[in-house]
């Protein structure tokens, strides 16, 4: 699979870890909302996303549930006026680098299949895209296989404009992830808001017995043997000043947080740039 600004090495190792890893730690899906919002189910299959075509603006909570055997995730665009869904959905997406009309505002990010992730937003009305970035093993975009749904998103009185301040928040730099206070065992909501000038995004994987965030890194570009962890969820590709709050159970143990999107500069995933991070979770 060759490299583009829209698909890189890293994400083929999402497609392994689909395959690798059994759902034993997975993330789950959330029962109720995290905070006060209007709350969308998306399902992923393969190769398709059922969900609904319009929704009010205001603050969002997007649940992604994985019916298919591959890994799937829920990428948002916003498109500027004078653009449309059919533009973008025309377009060869691998042939280059994504259109400067487009904006990525997150969305949850890959869980296995099988389970569940989700993450909370505020959308402003306009017109979405819903998404999936990850290839299949023929090196082919879902989203171009199918997974590319459009999302128009309505004005509202009274919208919910803001989320309650988060237990815990990840500020997204080139290249790092800046966390405070630490992230202890249990159900979590974690604001991710992006600081940096590129796109930036949040992979949780949780890690096998004795394997490190680096290890994770090294396998993503190799991908020899069996992975060394498994994805929980997170957010997918925020744009600067873009912000999600994702809700996650956590069980004591090591945690990687990893970013797979290509540099401006080189085209490498960030993970190559130092964007990697371990994290302990410790029990109450």
């Amino acid at each position: 699979m060759r490299t583009t600004p829209w698909t890189t090495l890293a994400s083929a190792a999402l497609l392994a870890l689909a395959t690798g890893c059994g759902t034993e730690g997975a993330a789950r899906e959330s029962a109720t909302p995290p905070r006060a919002a209007n709350v969308v189910t998306v399902t992923a299959y393969d190769f398709a996303f059922d969900a609904p075509a319009s929704i009010p603006a205001g603050l969002t909570t997007f649940k992604l549930v994985n019916r298919g055997p591959e890994l799937h995730h829920v990428q948002l665009v916003r498109i500027e006026e004078g653009h449309t869904f059919q533009e973008l959905a025309a377009m060869n997406v691998e042939a280059g680098p994504p259109p400067s009309w487009i904006r990525f505002v997150g969305g949850p990010n890959a869980p296995l299949p099988g389970a569940g992730s989700q993450a909370t937003l505020n959308l402003e009305p306009g017109s979405y895209a819903i998404l999936c970035f990850i290839p299949s093993a023929d090196g082919v975009l879902h989203m171009m296989k199918g997974m590319a749904r459009p999302l128009t998103v309505t004005p509202v009185e009274n919208a919910v404009p803001a989320a309650p301040a988060p237990e815990v928040r990840i500020t997204l730099t080139d290249y790092s992830y800046e966390l405070a206070p630490e992230i202890a065992a249990g159900r979590r909501t974690i604001r991710v808001d992006n600081q940096a000038a590129q796109p930036h995004e949040l992979i949780v994987v949780r890690l096998a017995p004795g394997k490190t965030a680096q290890e994770m890194a090294s396998w993503i570009l190799k991908m020899d043997g069996p992975p060394p962890g498994a994805p929980i969820g997170g957010t997918s590709f925020l744009g600067q000043g873009a912000s999600n709050d994702v809700t996650i159970d956590f069980q004591p143990g090591e945690y990687a947080f990893l970013c797979m999107v290509p540099d401006a500069s080189d085209g490498k995933p960030h993970v190559m740039h130092g964007m990697v991070k371990q994290v302990t979770v410790r029990g109450n």
